[in-house]
């Protein structure tokens, strides 16, 4: 028989948000460290009234605990993978991920596995761990979580574990070998993904339902594609029909994927500019030129509550330099992947830079990047699509 699980008290009315399902604690809502407490370490939370939920532990992080069941649910290897075979059978049912294959099959929270993300290109699997905590509670049992993606119909050979979150290091292989560099489909791109080095896990998954937006609106355009990374937007948008493609990113390696991956997909070359976007913009207003289509999907600007201000006036600055290169009557794409920058937030943003704009089109992450309904953290990518 397990030892009896250390009791942790919340200091906040947070029972009902718990059960809705929200799935963090942070330090200001629970009393002080129990003694010898480790991260990933399972405590049952508890209240006035009881035991609310059973959670891991993260003693060290704002995020002081991660909600996983019940206050007397088993959580054991076996619980760990039944979580992520159910995880990867609803991505195998799912018919937006078709022709696609690199795919988000566990998604964190939003798949009720905390501090947990599988990516799956081709054959093989990039695993992160949400931090030293997360690590602690799943690395352990990682044999029993892959078994559990094949097991929900994921092909899986090779196994590469990055980082984890916050810490430094190159990964490591966990399974098999994980070839430096894979080519994965996404309708009719192609992609190079870097799952060792690559930003993210090698590629920006969340953004596929988002750049079929794009490929639907480009035909006949010119389209601008800023902080273009490899090139998602920029395929999609020549897929589409695009007469004239520019794509811009401050990082030459970025750039020199893009043109492989525009081989790849049998596209023909396209402009690119390894620059910063700001000069870029700068440059391209005071020339007159202008494009008819422009995606702007820049790195987050806000990484904590206290940076959203400064985040604001970026997106403010790069918006108002982004539409005056677009021409009137054009298209304008506005993504943000910070999460503590809301879709309301950008909208009162829009709405002092360019108040006769009509917003298209409103989106979050794709279809593999669930969201649970009562944890609006989650929904951290934005995109707004706007006739100017």
């Amino acid at each position: 028989m397990s030892p009896p699980r250390p009791r942790w008290r919340l200091t906040k009315p947070l029972r009902a948000r718990i059960r809705e399902g929200h799935p963090w604690i942070y330090d200001r809502a629970l009393a002080p460290v129990p003694a010898g407490l480790a991260a990933g370490e399972l405590v049952t939370i508890v209240d006035d009234d009881g035991p609310v939920a059973t959670a891991f532990a993260d003693p060290l992080s704002p995020l002081r605990a991660r909600v996983l069941d019940e206050p007397d649910a088993r959580i054991d290897h076996a619980w760990k993978r039944a979580r992520v075979q159910a995880a990867a059978i609803r991505r195998v049912r799912d018919p937006l991920l078709v022709g696609c294959t690199g795919r988000r099959i566990v998604h964190g929270e939003g798949d009720a596995c905390p501090g947990l993300v599988i990516d799956v290109y081709a054959d093989t699997a990039v695993v992160v761990f949400d931090g030293e905590a997360a690590a602690a509670f799943w690395r352990p049992a990682l044999g029993d979580v892959i078994t559990g993606a094949i097991d929900g119909g994921i092909e899986i050979a090779h196994v590469w574990v990055r980082a984890s979150r916050g810490t430094t290091g190159q990964g490591s292989a966990f399974r098999g070998n994980a070839p430096a560099e894979i080519t994965i489909t996404e309708d009719e791109a192609r992609f190079v993904v870097d799952v060792r080095h690559g930003q993210k896990t090698g590629f920006f998954l969340d953004q596929r339902e988002n750049r079929r937006v794009i490929r639907r609106h480009a035909m006949g355009t010119t389209t601008l594609n800023l902080f273009s990374y490899s090139g998602g937007f920029s395929l999609h948008a020549a897929l589409g029909g695009a007469s004239h493609v520019t794509s811009v990113d401050i990082a030459p390696a970025a750039i020199e994927a893009l043109g492989r991956n525009v081989t790849l997909s049998g596209l023909a070359p396209q402009e690119t500019a390894v620059a910063d976007v700001f000069d870029y913009l700068a440059r391209q207003a005071r020339k007159g030129r202008r494009w008819d289509l422009v995606i702007v999907d820049p790195p987050s600007f806000a990484p904590s509550e206290r940076a959203k201000p400064g985040a604001l006036t970026a997106y403010r600055k790069l918006a108002t330099a982004a539409l005056a290169v677009t021409e009137l009557g054009g298209r304008f794409a506005l993504a943000s992947c910070s999460s503590h920058v809301t879709e309301t937030d950008l909208l009162a943003m829009m709405a002092t830079v360019a108040p006769n704009a009509r917003l298209r089109w409103s989106a979050g992450s794709a279809s593999d990047h669930p969201v649970l309904p009562g944890f609006a953290e989650g929904r951290y990518l934005k995109f707004l699509f706007f006739d100017v």
